[in-house]
């Protein structure tokens, strides 16, 4: 579930493959629109899914000329970063 106000798009529950597809799907008229903060502290579950549908969000923002950035990461998705070696690309 996303939830948007004018600046920040919150994503609560689980973010992993059987869900990021609806997520983005949410998410991007929001991007386009102008969002700044993907707030992910109400995420409950995440796999490697998680990752794509943020780096997605972040391109799409840099097309846009914009930064957008991430704030709540789980632990459970920055472990997921480390492991697969993408740590380098989370937004800090």
């Amino acid at each position: 579930m996303i939830a948007c106000d004018d600046t920040c798009c919150r994503i609560a529950g689980a973010v992993t493959v059987d869900s990021v597809g609806g997520l983005l799907r949410e998410l991007q008229p929001q991007l386009a629109r102008g969002v700044e903060t993907l707030d992910f502290s109400e995420v409950e579950a995440v796999d490697l899914a998680a990752l794509a549908l943020m780096f997605s969000a972040m391109r799409q923002a840099r097309q846009a000329n914009r930064t957008l950035t991430c704030t709540g990461l789980p632990s459970s998705f920055t472990t997921l970063a480390e492991l697969y070696g993408v740590s380098d690309l989370l937004p800090t």
